[in-house]
């Protein structure tokens, strides 16, 4: 028979003292861990779906500009047809370009995925800055326009003092 270690003091020196307590099976700390697990796998799958939704909304949308783009080259493409029919060739030749670089724009929504658009315009912004803050100011204004005319109808109509 082994006697417990006993210090001077006389009470017996306990070999898990200072260490967390062992978890049972069915402990709080263990149910408190498979919670927190549940709810972060819960939370990443959300992410998850909904960065594809996401991703499949904006991929609708490009399809849908790159198609409304190629209707708008059409329509100048006739209108070009048209105005060489009419002899007025400088109008044309114009509306034959916008034609061919509405039709480039419509081809490379299409043609590109999500990420490559966004690669060329992070190229864009570092090698034409202005450019872009000129473009950022200008759907700032749209998007005030808009959500000034919103707000208009929403209230009931134009108010007559605006």
């Amino acid at each position: 028979m082994t006697m417990p270690d006993v210090p001077a003091g006389g009470a017996p020196i306990d070999a898990d003292f200072g260490t967390e307590p062992k978890d049972t099976a069915g402990g709080p700390r263990t149910q408190l861990r498979q919670v927190k697990d549940q709810v972060v796998d819960q939370a990443r799958s959300s992410l998850r779906q909904a960065r594809d939704r996401a991703a499949s909304s904006l991929t609708d949308s490009r399809v849908q500009a790159a198609d409304q783009l190629g209707g708008m080259a059409t329509a100048f493409r006739r209108t070009s047809e048209h105005l060489r029919a009419e002899d007025q060739r400088r109008a044309a030749d114009f509306t034959g370009s916008l034609a061919e670089r509405v039709e480039r724009a419509s081809s490379y929504l299409r043609d590109r995925n999500l990420g490559a658009i966004r690669q060329d315009l992070e190229t864009l912004a570092r090698r034409e800055p202005a450019l872009m803050l000129g473009v950022g100011f200008a759907l700032g204004l749209l998007g005030a326009r808009f959500f000034k005319s919103s707000e208009r109808h929403a209230a009931g109509g134009y108010d007559a003092r605006a």
